[in-house]
C-alpha cells in the first residue's frame, strides 16, 4: 500500500469481518493481474456477492458482499490459498470498512480532507419552504390517507410509505408495485413540485416516486447514498415536525462529517456530487447538541421525492457508492432487455 502513502496497514485493514474484501495482490492492468470478469468468476459462487471493483493501474482490487458474514465465507476459503481460476496464484485478502473501501477505491489526487459541502457541490437548503398552515394541511392529508389505504412499512425504527414506485430496502432497489400505497404521486403534493421549480429554476426533474417517512423520537437512518441506478441525479427532502441534524460525509476524501440543521418546513435538494459522492444520515439518538445546548427530539416527518432511473445505469466516478455493476442491477438490466 506504499502507492497510497499509507505508513501502516492498520490504517486501512480491519480484523473484523466486513462487507468489503481487498485482494491486496491482484489488480487490473498490473503485472500478474486479472480482469473484472475473472474476479467475478472467482467470487460469484459465494452467497451475497454483489460486485467486484477494479481500478486501472492499481495493484489491488475489491469485492463487495451483502454482509460481513457472507464475506467471511469467501475469505475463509480463498485467503492464502492457490486459486485455480488464476493458474494457482495465491490470493491475499483483507477486510475493509466502508470508509476504507471508498478511500482506496475512489480517492483522487485532489482529495481534500477539509472539503465543504454546499451549493457548488450540489446541496441546496431552503428554510421555510412551506408555511405552518401548509405543514398542518400536509399532515392532515397523510392522516386521512392512512385511514383509507394504509401501507406503512417499518424499516428499523422508522416507518415508510411509498407512492408512484415502492423501494425495497432488502433489494436496495425499486420494489414490487403492490408495496406502493398508490401508483400515482399524491395530488396534494403537486403544487409544491411547481414551487421547487420556482425557487430553484435549475430543477428540471420529473419526479415519479415519493416516500413519506415517520421518525419516532430516537430513530434515524444510517449513512447512505440513495441507489444510483434506482433513481436519477436529484433527491429532494421536505422536513416536518421536530428539527433534526442531518450529517453528510464524503468517504472518498476521508474528511470528517459535516452537519446541517434541518428545521421544520425546510427543503433540501441534492444533485451532482452531493447526490452521488456524499452520503447522508440521521443519527439514532433522542437529542442533538446545537451550539452547546441539548435539544430534545420529538416526532419527525419527511417527504422524499425522486425520479426513477429508467436506464438502470450510472456513470459517476464513485465506485464504492455506486451500484451500477452490482449483480442484481445487471440482472435487472438483462430482464428489461428481454421484455
Amino acid at each position: 500500500m506504499r502507492v497510497e502513502n499509507l505508513q501502516s496497514l492498520s490504517q486501512i485493514f480491519d480484523k473484523q469481518p466486513r462487507k468489503t474484501i481487498c485482494i491486496v495482490n491482484l489488480g487490473f492492468g498490473a503485472v500478474g493481474g486479472a480482469t473484472t470478469e475473472q474476479l467475478e468468476a472467482i467470487f460469484a459462487k459465494y452467497a451475497g456477492f454483489e460486485r467486484a471493483v477494479m481500478r486501472h493501474g492499481k495493484p489491488y482490487s475489491f469485492v463487495r458482499f451483502r454482509s460481513g458474514d457472507e464475506a467471511l465465507v469467501a475469505y475463509s476459503e480463498l485467503h492464502e490459498k492457490p486459486c485455480a481460476e488464476l493458474n494457482g496464484k495465491v490470493l491475499f485478502l483483507e477486510f475493509l470498512t466502508h470508509m476504507q473501501f471508498a478511500y482506496l477505491a475512489d480517492r483522487s489526487s485532489s482529495a481534500n480532507v477539509n472539503e465543504v459541502l454546499g451549493e457548488s457541490k450540489g446541496l441546496f437548503y431552503i428554510a421555510d419552504f412551506i408555511t405552518e398552515d401548509e405543514e398542518k394541511q400536509i399532515m392532515q392529508h397523510i392522516a386521512e390517507e392512512s385511514q383509507s389505504a394504509d401501507k406503512w412499512f417499518q424499516v428499523q425504527e422508522r416507518f415508510v410509505k411509498h407512492y408512484g414506485h415502492a423501494f425495497d430496502y432488502h433489494l436496495k432497489h425499486i420494489g414490487d408495485p403492490a408495496m406502493a400505497a398508490s401508483l400515482e404521486l399524491p395530488s396534494w403534493f403537486r403544487p409544491f413540485i411547481r414551487r421547487i421549480r420556482e425557487r430553484l429554476p435549475a430543477y428540471e426533474a420529473q419526479p415519479d416516486q415519493l416516500t413519506i417517512q415517520r421518525y419516532p423520537p430516537g430513530s434515524g437512518i444510517a449513512f447512505h447514498s440513495d441507489s444510483h441506478t434506482a433513481f436519477t441525479d436529484t433527491v429532494v427532502i421536505l422536513s416536518m415536525g421536530t428539527p433534526v441534524q442531518m450529517d453528510f460525509r464524503k468517504p472518498a476524501a476521508g474528511c470528517p462529517p459535516t452537519s446541517i440543521d434541518l428545521m421544520p418546513r425546510s427543503l433540501v435538494l441534492m444533485t451532482g456530487e452531493a447526490r452521488f459522492g456524499w452520503e447522508h444520515a440521521i443519527r439514532m439518538r433522542r437529542s442533538d447538541l446545537i451550539d452547546g445546548r441539548v435539544r430534545e427530539r420529538s416526532e419527525r416527518w419527511s417527504i422524499t421525492m425522486r425520479t426513477t432511473n429508467r436506464e438502470l445505469r450510472c456513470t459517476c466516478p464513485y465506485s464504492a457508492l455506486c451500484d451500477t455493476n452490482d449483480v442484481l442491477v445487471r440482472r435487472l438490466r438483462q430482464e428489461k432487455r428481454v421484455k
